[in-house]
């Protein structure tokens, strides 16, 4: 059955999801962003392969109408900014995606939605990049994770049959969690130094790198998530391969961009307090992440 989707900001999540959506031809979807563009464009690193696909774009949240579906993929310090495409969107009947990263997806929007909203939380593993509106350049495979419910799989059938593979799984908060893992070292550490192969290339960053995990890891078991402790050496493994491109926060850091350190980064110290966990090493890289974003 075809259905309306209204997907709120087309960066290199957004715009990838975009894309698989539109590969699909199953759906009516609009793209609600802040600049006008007319194609999105998909250029796969590996093949030089580019995809083009006609676009609807509204750049006024006054155009927009309630969905059947609203994917929010803006980073999670600009949800707020969000507000008004979410006030627009969000109908009695719509269901509302989340793809960002984090572990605290629902407590993001819910102050900006009617409080009986369908919420559908998604890790997103997804290493792309936006590099003009309107154009992504995708390295590799596209992966979104959501709850093993009957919401989870309502979203993730929207993507049957695309490039981007969508499932669900029982032990979700697990799955965010390790991601999150994923994210607190990588980002952090990429943006601090401004070199995307920061925990390999620069001398005792990887010991930075051990403590961030091993906080977060005792801070993501006392909130009920199951992290083996192999997942520390298949972290630092990542982050010591060769050719890093870097992720989000280094390319936000790049850019001169506020950066998304407190749903990364800023969420192991709150909890980590809320359950009597010291995180020494996460307090202190909080509080330059928070100077270098501007405070």
């Amino acid at each position: 059955m075809k259905q309306s989707i209204a997907l709120i900001g087309p960066g290199a999540i957004g715009g990838t999801a975009a894309a698989a959506l539109l590969d699909s031809g199953r759906h009516d979807l609009t793209i609600c962003a802040n600049r006008p563009f007319d194609t999105l464009t998909t250029t796969r690193s590996d093949n030089g392969e580019t995809r083009g696909h006609p676009v609807k774009v509204l750049t006024n949240p006054r155009d927009a109408s309630p969905a059947d579906w609203v994917l929010l993929a803006v980073k999670s310090h600009q949800t707020a900014s969000a507000a008004a495409w979410l006030k627009a969107t969000v109908g009695p009947n719509t269901k509302l995606a989340i793809l960002q990263n984090g572990v605290e997806h629902r407590e993001h929007v819910a102050p900006y939605i009617p409080a009986n909203t369908t919420i559908v939380p998604v890790v997103v593993m997804l290493p792309a990049e936006r590099t003009a509106p309107g154009k992504i350049t995708m390295y590799g495979r596209s992966i979104l994770t959501a709850p093993d419910d009957d919401a989870g799989r309502a979203f993730a059938a929207l993507f049957a049959g695309t490039f981007m593979r969508a499932e669900t799984d029982a032990d979700f908060l697990s799955r965010a969690w390790e991601k999150l893992c994923m994210n607190v070292p990588g980002g952090a550490l990429s943006a601090l130094c401004n070199r995307p192969d920061a925990v390999a290339a620069v001398p005792g960053v990887a010991d930075i790198a051990r403590a961030l995990l091993a906080e977060a890891m005792a801070v993501g078991r006392a909130e009920g998530a199951h992290l083996d402790p192999s997942l520390a050496d298949t972290l630092m493994g990542f982050f010591a391969r060769p050719n890093n491109r870097g992720n989000s926060m280094y390319y936000d850091r790049r850019d001169g961009k506020p950066l998304e350190w407190d749903a990364r980064n800023g969420v192991i110290a709150r909890l980590g307090k809320k359950h009597g966990i010291p995180t020494p090493v996460s307090d202190v890289i909080v509080a330059l992440l928070r100077g270098l974003s501007g405070g």
